[in-house]
């Protein structure tokens, strides 16, 4: 899936964009494991974050 083209997405965007349940994104949200942020009532994730976090876990993961 491509990554929509604004910053700040819904956590059903992350979702999809990470290929997981919304309720799993959620608790990962929760857990502090996706960067993310409270907008009022709705939560979204920051997709510039998440994407350098995701790639710092594949580097980690690379120099094991």
């Amino acid at each position: 899936m491509n990554p929509p083209a604004r910053r700040w997405i819904s956590v059903s965007e992350a979702a999809a964009y990470l290929g997981l349940h919304p309720h799993g994104v959620r608790k990962m949200i929760y857990r502090g494991t996706i960067p993310a942020v409270h907008v009022g009532r709705s939560v979204r994730v920051d997709l510039k974050r998440l994407e350098a976090q995701l790639e710092a876990q594949l580097e980690e993961l690379g120099q094991r």
